[in-house]
């Protein structure tokens, strides 16, 4: 296949590229989400050879492509012109899904993490600044300190223009509109209005009476101001006439959002981040060593949960309008608590792989203050080390609390960030990161962890095949003409065309068998290499060692899930054996709104002859369900 042609083809047929809202792609079909299915060339795409099957279902315009469909989505994502990833598809897909607890972490996710770059940048430079000042390096009369000082306070200042910026993509609206907005709340004449008196100082707009705020540096007005535009955008685009738009929408957006900005949103945000920034200060200074205790323990769990986006913009908010943060301090104390415990497991450890991979995650921390690689690696993978972690996190939290350390900056807490410390409190704040690493280290050591429990379900790559390194046997494995799958599941065989699902059922990605299943444990139906593992979990490509190519899809439209209730237990390249497991699934979980079914496919189908075993049978994993024999080469 030439799959930049195939690429090439797709996207002129389904209406260009103005037409997709978004893509992604599972483990045999791309799923685009159109935003209007009317101008798909439906014919021309099933009557491609490249195209197994293009049809709408569930709100998706899918094309069915085979296991080659990774490489048709790289190739259609370099023939467009903006880069469409798999992660910015979902979040396009999922955004109105879930609570509504979840779908406020992803907004605020969503808004902040592109400033984080810029935030972490600034605030370091401006821990440099304040070091190379006291040390008497540079002269804060000086011209130099001046520039760079404003250009390390610049993105605090102007806050609100880059929440604006950031709000509007995520709620879907004019970004430069949405800027403006913004803009508008730290005009020099409105500022200018709030006289000697600052905050509080009233005026009046039309004779409603206008409690006027310093807007510099804050951050929920500015939130609060797109929300509300992206739903006057889409009334007005809906009642307004198309050609007079582009003034009409903006002209009627300014003279309704900015007034309804300064006199309502605007001091509830202010009030509102004032008695949360008041609150917790409050609880630092009654009790700062439980406190830090709570907050630097429990902070990894955070992460994992996604919590730490409700606290974010709180750290933000200090920062930028009381110039300094005592909860950044604490979440160090998080990462360091972590970086002992997966030290711990790097001296202890006798898995060179884990090793290996303890210390690039170690590392992580070190540099970037990154603990995720840690946490979802090592320990929630091995699950005594994250204890230790929340161990080492809480005692080093409860120093650091109680000893009142203040971040001048919002940053990850590592080495490379440990400008931004830098003050009356710098000495208290590297004593407590030890604290910190010591502890989770010595009560990770002391709990132990079992490295079989990360071995016993996936299979060393340096392991030959059937643990026998006779090449002999190797040779005899890939000469063999046939091959005996055995079921990946315990459950009942069914045939394909008992599935309710037409690519399935019409075998248009090969022949096989279906596994209704009864256990959530996956297993390898035959000994070869893993050529897939999606990155949503639930589809897995083997080949064996002559050549048989099997799929395993794990329910059926669960990509959806976007691996939610799904655990891969392999990755791609690792060579397993028959009957090793290789995944794990919560059945229970997935039944409520997709079928578990789980089709079991030779995706070439065409090199071999398929014979059904125990159809209609209870098979496991020692039970047979296809049988394979190669055809003759002719």
């Amino acid at each position: 296949m030439n799959y930049k042609a195939s690429a090439q083809f797709i996207l002129s047929s389904i209406g260009g590229e103005r037409n997709i809202n978004s893509v992604t792609h599972c483990a045999t079909r791309l799923r685009f989400v159109l935003n209007d299915e009317s101008l798909v060339n439906e014919d021309a795409l099933n009557e491609s050879d490249d195209v197994i099957q293009a049809f709408s279902k569930s709100g998706q315009y899918q094309i069915i492509i085979g296991t080659e469909v990774p490489k048709v989505y790289n190739a259609l994502t370099e023939i467009t012109e903006s880069s469409i990833s798999d992660k910015d598809s979902n979040e396009d897909i999922q955004q109105n899904k879930g609570n509504l607890v979840s779908r406020f972490f992803n907004t605020v996710a969503a808004i902040f993490t592109p400033l984080l770059p810029a935030l972490a940048g600034a605030g370091i430079l401006r821990g440099i600044l304040l070091l190379l000042a006291q040390i008497g390096w540079i002269d804060e009369e000086s011209g130099t300190y001046v520039i760079l000082s404003s250009t390390s306070m610049s993105i605090f200042y102007f806050l609100p223009i880059m929440l604006a910026f950031t709000s509007a993509k995520r709620f879907k609206v004019n970004p430069y509109i949405a800027a403006v907005i913004g803009a508008s709340l730290i005009h020099p004449d409105l500022i200018k209005l709030l006289g000697d008196d600052g905050n509080g100082t009233t005026t009046s707009f039309m004779g409603i009476p206008v409690i006027l705020m310093n807007y510099s540096s804050t951050v929920i007005p500015a939130i609060l101001a797109i929300w509300a535009y992206s739903y006057l955008e889409r009334f007005l685009e809906k009642y307004i006439w198309q050609n007079m738009q582009i003034i009409l929408v903006p002209l009627i957006s300014f003279v309704i959002i900015v007034p309804v900005t300064v006199t309502l949103f605007g001091p509830f945000g202010v009030y509102v981040g004032e008695w949360i920034a008041n609150a917790i200060n409050w609880m630092s200074e009654s009790n700062g060593w439980l406190t830090g205790a709570i907050v630097g323990g429990v902070w990894n769990i955070f992460v994992v949960f996604g919590l730490q986006w409700a606290v974010n913009p709180i750290m933000i908010s200090n920062v930028s309008t009381i110039g300094f943060d005592k909860i950044v301090p604490l979440t160090a104390a998080a990462n360091f608590g972590m970086a002992g415990a997966v030290f711990a497991v790097l001296i202890k450890s006798r898995n060179k792989k884990m090793k290996s991979f303890s210390l690039s995650a170690l590392l992580s921390i070190f540099l970037a203050g990154i603990t995720e690689p840690a946490i979802y690696g090592v320990g929630m993978k091995l699950k005594r080390p994250f204890i230790g972690a929340l161990i080492g996190g809480a005692v080093g939290g409860a120093y650091i609390g109680g000893m009142g350390v203040k971040s001048y900056a919002f940053v990850f807490g590592g080495l490379t960030t440990l400008p931004a410390f830098v003050g009356a409190t710098f000495v208290y704040y590297i004593i407590g990161l030890a604290i910190c690493f010591v502890a989770g280290a010595i009560a990770t050591y002391l709990l132990g962890f079992n490295d079989a429990s990360m071995d016993t379900s996936k299979v060393d790559n340096t392991r030959n095949f059937e643990n026998n390194k006779d090449e002999k046997n190797k040779k005899h494995n890939r000469d063999s003409k046939q091959v005996i799958a055995k079921s990946p599941i315990k459950g009942d065989v069914i045939s394909l065309s008992e599935i309710e699902d037409g690519v399935f059922s019409n075998k248009l990605l090969g022949d096989g068998v279906a596994i209704i299943p009864e256990s959530n444990e996956v297993y390898a139906p035959i000994s070869g290499e893993v050529v897939t593992v999606f990155p949503t979990k639930h589809a897995y490509g083997i080949r064996s060692y002559n050549g048989i190519e099997l799929l395993v899809h794990l329910g059926i439209d669960t990509v959806e899930l976007n691996g939610e209730h799904f655990e891969s237990l392999v990755t791609q390249g690792q060579h397993v054996n028959q009957g090793d497991k290789i995944a794990t699934f919560d059945i229970e979980k997935i039944k409520p709104n997709y079928k578990v079914v789980t089709p079991v496919i030779v995706t070439n189908s065409n090199e071999f002859d398929i014979k059904s075993i125990n159809l209609h049978n209870k098979v496991n994993k020692d039970k047979g369900i296809i049988d394979a024999q190669k055809k003759p080469n002719k």
